[in-house]
């Protein structure tokens, strides 16, 4: 029995090694080797041999968590800053054809709940390759992803407490288990090669800071893994473009404004919130124009209208809502719209909400809740106050303490960006709670008073809502409209 069993494991392990062996031929059929100690100069001789033009820049390698390209020459506006041919990137249709696991999926009509799952199920397959053709572009991966929040412990979780981003945190978790067992249960030649959970999301980390998205027909986008290209850091004001050439057939990064030699390189990852940032590629910014503060606002199950009010929504109680630093913002008034279906308390104000909306295909209070009534509204604006005092309080840390520790020489670096990301999204809570509160002192005085306070810069976050809603409510009530 104990021979018939070591025979069958062997024959599995020469089927899965004769497989493995018979895709590596037909995808890459020339292999070089490349055995220099320093894994960034394999990797630029390896893209050299395969027509890459890497020229003009040069790695510079700050710490394991910030590698960093620079220019080695001056390059002017609109010049190729450095090139890769479709031979040395990754592409879907690449790993589709050329992964056993993946290949597998297909026949099994298994679809993963990502496309960055056959990514990953590449580079688990060419790392575990002795002579991969893309050991190069693997070996300088980054071999510690203990930043990105999905791989943080129950202590770093903690310093995210009151933050919307650790639910998302939790969630993206409990969706790379699901993909893990999922692709067990279902390819039996995943289980067998051993691939571990924690290399799966290593992987599945590494494919998700390192894509981008080209066009590479009129209506074809495809996710690229470009080697070397993925070095190059984001900033606002980043100065480069990338894109794919037919004509060169491959990827590019260009110039678009003059470039001096030695200068660090940047582009644009995209104008996204400090929360995409962080889970995506593990970094929060202060100075990211387009924070905000994601949360939930609910109806109240003991409000006596609680059923006319589900009725009109057709079922829902929750919405989400997002608040930015900037209060003159359809943000902003979204939010205060929800929270003004929430608190309507009047039959009248109801009855009149139900009409404005009844040519409506579907209700939703964000965009059709409009002000009705200054009682209303003043009650409205001290529930969206109180809602916002609540969530600032569920923080585990206070504005001036994450100043004190972003001050702190000797704070882990990715600490600091936990609290930048948590930091900005206080900060965003307590300006709307301003907002709220200078609202609440004006709210009760006369169209006249109102006027004359408006023409002061000091009002200028309320002002527009003011002039073009509260005023003209108190002139009615005042019998001057």
């Amino acid at each position: 029995m104990l021979l018939y069993t070591c025979v069958l494991a062997t024959t599995l392990v020469l089927s899965l090694g004769q497989e493995d062996s018979e895709s590596e031929l037909r995808t890459k059929s020339k292999r070089i080797t490349y055995e220099d100690p320093d894994p960034y100069k394999n990797l630029i001789q390896w893209l050299k041999d395969g027509k890459a033009e890497v020229s003009k820049v040069s790695i510079e390698v700050k710490s394991e968590g910030y590698r960093t390209l620079r220019a080695s020459q001056f390059i002017r506006q609109g010049e190729w800053v450095l090139f890769v041919p479709r031979t040395h990137y990754l592409s879907l249709e690449e790993v589709k054809k050329s992964c056993l696991i993946n290949r597998k999926m297909i026949q099994l009509n298994y679809i993963p709940n990502n496309i960055q799952t056959y990514f990953v199920n590449h580079l688990l397959q060419e790392n575990r390759r002795q002579n991969s053709f893309w050991k190069p572009y693997i070996d300088v991966l980054p071999k510690d992803v203990s930043g990105f929040p999905t791989n943080f412990d129950a202590e770093q979780d903690a310093l995210l407490k009151g933050s919307p981003t650790l639910f998302t945190v939790m969630n993206q978790r409990k969706t790379f288990q699901e993909e893990y067992d999922n692709l067990k249960e279902a390819v039996k030649e995943f289980q067998r090669y051993g691939y571990t959970y924690n290399d799966f999301v290593k992987f599945r980390t590494l494919t998700i800071s390192r894509s981008f998205p080209v066009y590479i027909g009129e209506n074809e986008q495809q996710q690229l893994l470009v080697p070397l290209a993925d070095f190059i850091n984001h900033d606002n004001n980043g100065f480069l473009q990338y894109g794919y050439s037919p004509d060169a057939d491959g990827f590019f990064m260009q110039a678009v404004r003059n470039i001096q030699k030695g200068e660090e390189l940047f582009y644009n990852y995209g104008q996204w919130s400090n929360k995409y940032f962080f889970m995506n590629y593990g970094f929060a910014s202060l100075t990211n124009p387009m924070n905000q503060f994601d949360f939930d606002i609910c109806l109240d199950r003991n409000d006596r209208m609680f059923k006319m009010k589900v009725e009109l929504t057709g079922g829902n109680i929750c919405w989400g809502n997002r608040l930015v630093n900037e209060t003159d913002h359809d943000t902003f008034r979204q939010s205060l719209a929800t929270v003004r279906f929430a608190q309507i308390s009047k039959l009248d104000d109801f009855l009149q909400l139900e009409e404005d909306v009844q040519n409506y295909n579907q209700f939703w209070p964000g965009w059709h809740t409009t002000p009705k009534t200054i009682e209303l509204e003043k009650a409205t604006f001290k529930a969206l106050r109180d809602l916002l005092v609540s969530e600032l309080a569920n923080f585990a840390s206070t504005i001036e303490d994450d100043q004190r520790r972003l001050n702190d020489p000797s704070t882990p670096e990715f600490r600091r960006h936990i609290i930048m990301l948590t930091m900005r999204e206080k900060q965003i809570i307590k300006k709307n709670i301003e907002v709220c509160d200078m609202m609440l002192s004006v709210i009760d005085k006369t169209s006249e008073q109102l006027k004359d306070l408006m023409r002061y810069y000091n009002y200028r976050e309320i002002a527009r809502f003011v002039n073009s809603e509260i005023i003209p409510m108190k002139l009615e009530a005042e019998g001057l409209a």
